[in-house]
């Protein structure tokens, strides 16, 4: 099968999820026997012609760039929303790619710097397109269907707060730089780092400068309105969505027609390494929690429920953070007990989940997915997860984790629990040792993958 992904780009120049999950995908395929090939939205130039150029071989992959993309504003949000609606120029040039590449299968991973006529290109020569649903970029201009404040609303259905939402959003000129060659070699220097470090703290306060009450004009909200509409009409051309949980299926029914398959995601570095633990009461609880610690992660609503039970003067517990090279602020009385590690690799989870007696993934907003839980039971380590997850699909409540209602009450009765009676853990532990995880071998996942291609052309 000759297959063609769409992504935001290779590593180190991006990362996260989306780009871990389609590179392993991608490398499983090609280890498969597929022909695989990728494209991405690239740099800018003077010239303001769109074109595809070769850039690289990557592990066996042809890779080519988008030259002249659409913007691609990542976490930043939409301030100038006709600039991401520009038809592509010159317009044939997405048919000439596709008829050069000759695909079977299409397989979308974002929307970002894709350009609409692409979809046309796909749809007039028959072509089949997969989405897979990593975040909800397109139902909305924010990934996560929160506005910069982490107040939840409605995307595009609510164009007044959507507008709004956008006033903070990363100008023009930062999202071109951001793609240029030199913020690519610039992005993994320490120098980088540094300055990342401290824009962040300034960004935060930037994005919280501005009120609900402001007044956009009639024009704009159009802008919006239409970037909508423009966004809706892509979704049209998929053929088939891939959900990466049931959560992000619920979400894009509430906006689109949708037709697709759910099917949890993994990645290649999913490995059997369970084993069973033990687990004593005479011990403090061993927290961890691995991510951001942006609102919407949820570490403020667990450092609250937190909070909770040390007003009840339960000490029996310790959270160790990691994910990030910045601290927030601690009271005197929650520093004795919240230890903030700093970032980690995928090589130093071993370590980190041999020092974990729980991990609680907190997330307030829809997340679509959520590698970390998946990772965390690989090693045989008892999750508690939010409703909000996609991740909760994988696990059985009360068997092999404990999923909460966003409430930090139930989170803190349920900690409690566990701080009182270590032998949940015990049970929880040897349930997940016991569970199958073969279809989170990404070898058995891209198979599943490529049953989920085939459907394309059976009308499922």
């Amino acid at each position: 099968m000759n297959v063609l992904h769409y992504s935001l780009g290779l590593p180190p120049y991006r990362s996260g999820g989306l780009t871990k999950y389609s590179i392993d995908l991608m490398l499983s395929q090609q280890n498969n026997g597929d022909r695989v090939i990728l494209f991405f939205p690239g740099h800018y130039s003077l010239k303001k012609t769109t074109r595809l150029q070769y850039f690289c071989r990557y592990h066996g992959i042809d890779v080519f760039e988008i030259v002249n993309p659409l913007p691609v504003p990542l976490l930043g949000g939409v301030c100038e929303p006709e600039r991401f609606m520009n038809m592509v120029n010159p317009k044939n040039v997405y048919e000439i790619f596709l008829k050069k590449i000759c695909p079977d299968i299409i397989h979308i991973h974002t929307l970002m710097g894709l350009h609409k006529e692409f979809f046309l290109a796909a749809k007039s020569l028959g072509i089949k397109v997969v989405f897979t649903t990593h975040d909800y970029y397109g139902l909305d201009t924010h990934v996560n269907l929160l506005d910069n404040n982490g107040m939840k609303y409605l995307g595009f259905k609510d164009v007044e707060k959507c507008a709004i939402s956008n006033q903070s959003a990363y100008s023009m000129w930062r999202i071109f730089i951001m793609q240029t060659r030199s913020y690519r070699f610039l992005k993994s220097t320490k120098t980088f780092t540094l300055i990342k470090k401290f824009k962040r703290k300034w960004t935060f306060k930037e994005n919280n400068n501005f009120s609900n009450d402001t007044l956009i004009n009639k024009q704009k909200l159009k802008k919006y309105k239409d970037l909508g509409e423009y966004y809706t009409d892509i979704f049209s051309y998929i053929d088939l969505f891939h959900f990466n949980s049931s959560i992000a299926k619920q979400v894009y029914e509430k906006f689109i027609k949708v037709q697709g398959k759910v099917i949890p995601i993994t990645h290649g570095g999913i490995k059997d390494q369970r084993r069973i633990k033990s687990y004593d009461k005479k011990d403090l609880l061993k927290i961890s929690f691995l991510g951001d610690l942006d609102e919407y992660k949820g570490f403020s609503f667990l450092k609250d429920t937190l909070n909770i039970l040390l007003k009840k003067n339960q000490t029996r517990w310790v959270l160790n953070v990691y994910g990030n090279s910045y601290e927030v602020p601690l009271t005197s009385l929650e520093s004795d007990f919240i230890n903030f590690k700093g970032r980690y690799s995928y090589n130093d989870l071993s370590s980190i989940f041999e020092n974990t007696d729980v991990l609680i993934v907190p997330s307030i907003w829809k997340e679509t997915f959520g590698f970390i839980g998946l990772e965390a039971l690989s090693f045989g380590v008892p999750i508690v997860i939010s409703n909000n997850v996609g991740c909760k699909d994988i696990i059985i409540d009360g068997k092999t984790g404990i999923v909460f209602n966003e409430n930090t009450t139930e989170l803190a009765n349920v900690i409690e629990n566990l701080i009182e009676n270590r032998t949940i853990l015990c049970e929880l532990n040897k349930n997940i040792c016991r569970s199958n995880i073969s279809n989170f071998f990404i070898k058995n996942h891209a198979e599943n993958i490529k049953s989920l291609y085939e459907c394309t052309y059976n009308n499922l």
